[in-house]
């Protein structure tokens, strides 16, 4: 990862930013400079927009973070970003996806009920209509020898 630009000025912020200001400051920008919504030329928004993801992947991940405040000279403690997995001797690297849980958010929440509304009127109808075409669904079998002996 090359360390020009510099991210921290790429986001208007100082090398002691927080976690909040980081994401504030990303959020600011990328509305500024995403390609959809910027009035510079297509190309020149999306590497800068590509920059802006490049620098909040960075900072925005502590550990990530700590090796590139290293390398840039804005700290002293050097961070080595690959660990050892506990009672294993296979290295686990810092850019693996960890998976974390998150409460759902109020767009998902109305769309997760839009589907179980949809799902239970569609079960509704189902009931309703066999009920309305199958006349002979409830019939006792003593009826249905009789009625197919009609046919016979």
């Amino acid at each position: 990862m090359p360390i020009d630009p510099n991210f921290y000025q790429l986001l208007d912020l100082s090398p002691e930013a927080s976690s909040d200001e980081i994401h504030d400051a990303y959020r600011k920008k990328s509305k500024v400079y995403h390609p959809d919504t910027t009035t510079l030329p297509k190309e020149v928004a999306i590497q800068k927009f590509q920059q802006l993801n490049d620098a909040y992947g960075i900072l925005s991940n502590p550990k990530l973070r700590k090796a590139y405040d290293y390398r840039l000279g804005v700290s002293s403690v050097k961070y080595t970003p690959v660990q050892k997995v506990p009672h294993s001797d296979t290295p686990l690297a810092s850019s693996q996806v960890q998976i974390q849980e998150r409460p759902l958010s109020p767009g998902e929440l109305v769309a997760l009920l839009i589907l179980c509304i949809t799902f239970l009127g569609c079960l509704i109808l189902a009931v309703v209509l066999g009920f309305a075409r199958g006349e002979m669904m409830f019939v006792e079998p003593t009826a249905l020898t009789d009625v197919s002996s009609k046919f016979v």
